[in-house]
Formats: structure tokens, sequence, C-alpha cells
């Protein structure tokens, strides 16, 4: 694996990721931007797919040094109103600069997107450590000259669904700010709300990567199944949240979890002994036991079928179609 720093080298992977994105951009706006304090007016792209927006200027200089410039945002710019900047994904116009987040890491034909988690913010508590004790995907070391410190991968530019990780890494980096700000300015919430608020959306990035072609759409797909699986349990009228050792769970008007999900997305032995566990294991502590439903993207055979029965699990099958999961009998679990 090797850190780009040729500053051809660079700028062949930002044009690719501009391109990348430009498709999904139904609109320019000229929107004021910029943080509190530092606002200006600035032509930004917006997605109503990801909804968000971006501005991926040349190169500038600022207090990092010279980088490459991209910030992003949530929600379509509204005129006279600030389009705040949740989080900038920035890389050196060339050579190493650990004081600049993001890199691009070649690892044989793939290339990576990698970010040190220093997020900024202006607000003491929110920045590199503080998303890091929040993030829900993880920080590992990457075999790579130049990066001495831990990163996590946004995604790989040769995968259709890096849009997406990049989408969900700004939904996260705002769920953090978020969540810090709130801690420092608590509110009075219902416990109802309290269990709806506790949903995170799961950052669709690599939480593990192999260096095997494909190694990371598997992985990254883990929050798209998730987020869209939310939705579809919402449209039908529950309430649902996550945590720590759910994936998603569905909850009363009292607060009480009644079914629990486990999604993966492989159907192998390993996965299927590990699905199994934590379904059993998470449920455990609740009272009554909760419905158990096993989300996977395939159909499990006869005698497979007949043991999940036997342990009074569900399974809720999923397909894709393009970048989005369909679940196909959704309806037949509650």
């Amino acid at each position: 694996m090797k850190v780009l720093t040729l500053k051809k080298d660079i700028k062949k992977q930002h044009d690719r990721l501009v391109r990348l994105l430009q498709p999904f951009a139904d609109e320019e706006i000229l929107a004021l931007t910029g943080h509190q304090g530092n606002s200006f007016n600035k032509e930004v792209k917006y997605s109503k797919e990801l909804d968000i927006w971006w501005d991926m200027g040349d190169y500038s200089e600022g207090n990092s040094g010279v980088r490459y410039w991209n910030a992003f945002g949530i929600g379509k710019p509204k005129p006279n109103k600030l389009a705040y900047i949740v989080c900038e994904i920035n890389y050196p116009l060339e050579g190493i600069n650990k004081r600049i987040a993001a890199n691009w890491v070649r690892d044989g034909k793939d290339m990576l997107l990698v970010h040190n988690g220093n997020i900024g913010g202006g607000r003491k508590g929110v920045g590199k450590s503080g998303f890091i004790e929040h993030y829900n995907g993880t920080f590992e070391r990457v075999d790579a000259e130049g990066l001495s410190d831990e990163v996590t991968i946004l995604g790989n530019l040769n995968d259709f669904q890096l849009p997406y990780q990049i989408k969900n890494f700004v939904y996260e980096v705002d769920r953090i700010k978020k969540l810090i700000v709130q801690r420092k300015f608590p509110t009075e919430i219902t416990l109802a709300e309290q269990v709806k608020h506790s949903f995170n959306e799961e950052f669709v990035g690599t939480k593990e990567y192999m260096g095997k072609k494909g190694r990371i759409s598997v992985t990254a797909n883990h929050g798209l199944v998730v987020r869209h699986l939310k939705e579809k349990i919402e449209e039908r009228g529950w309430l649902v949240a996550n945590d720590q050792q759910r994936d998603l769970y569905v909850y009363n008007k009292k607060g009480k979890i009644e079914t629990v999900f486990e999604v993966k997305t492989s159907f192998i032995s390993q996965t299927i002994f590990t699905g199994v566990g934590q379904l059993y294991v998470n449920s455990a502590r609740l009272n009554p036991w909760p419905k158990m439903i096993f989300v996977i993207p395939e159909k499990p055979n006869r005698n497979l079928t007949k043991t999940f029965k036997k342990l009074n699990i569900k399974i809720l099958v999923y397909t894709w179609d393009k970048d989005k999961p369909k679940f196909k009998n959704i309806d037949k679990i509650f």
C-alpha cells in the first residue's frame, strides 16, 4: 500500500472523485456557506438523492497548508440562510502533510480515500478525539509509509458506492457534533423520544480492509442495508432505533423492545453462527423476549430454514436493485 504524494497523481484522483459525484448533482446553487463567523457566497452542487451539498473547488492554502478544499453539508441550501459546512474531506496538493485529514492510498488496483478523524468544528470536544470516541466505524493502522496515525477508510474510488459512503460519513460527522453539543446542553425529552433519538446512521465505510477485490463493497453495504430497512419499517408505522449491540430494533410507546434485527451482508457458515449468536446474546436480558429477525442476502436451504424455525428466528431476505436493497417478505415478519 502506498500514499500518493506526487502532485499529478493526487490531482488525477481528485478529478475522478469530482466526476464520480457529478451525476448525483441535481442543481447548482449560489449558497451562503461557511462556519459561524466566517460565511461567504459560493456556487455549490446539491444532490436530492444523497441530500447533501458539496463544493470541490481547486486547491487553496489554509492554516494546515496547501490542500484540495472539499466541503460538504446536509440538506438543500436555502436563500439567505447559512448552509453550514458539516465537514471537509481535504487532502494535500502534494507530499505528506499530517495536519491535513485525508489522503489517497493505492493498494494494487484499488484507490482508497482515508481520513484520520480530524473533523474540526470550532467547539470544545468537537475534533479528532471527540470524533474517534463516538464514531460508529473503526480506525486502524494502514500499512503505508507516511500514515503514522490510524485512519478510517471512507471507501474505494473504484467502487460505485463511494458517493453513498461519503454521504454517510458526512451524516456521521453531523451526528457526532450534535451528540457532543447535546451532552453539553441537555434537554428534557420523553422515554420514547430518547429511544427514537438513539438511532445512529451507520457510517458506510470499511471496518476491515483485506486488500482483496470486492472486500470493501461487502463491508460497506452493511450500513446501506440497515438504513433502507429502517426506512421500510418506519413506513409501516413502527418505532425503530439501534444501539451498539443491535443493528436495529422495534420498540413500543413505553420504550420496550419488541423486535430485534441482525443484518448480514454475506451468508456463509461464519456469518450464520455469528448472527444467531448475536441475536440470542443481545436479546437475553430483554423482558419479554423479543422477536428475532435475521436479515440476509439469500434464501437459506430447507434444512437451515427448519433450524431457524426451531430457534424461533424469522428470516428477512433482501436482494440488490442497483445500489438499493429490496426486502422480499418484510410484511410477513410482523
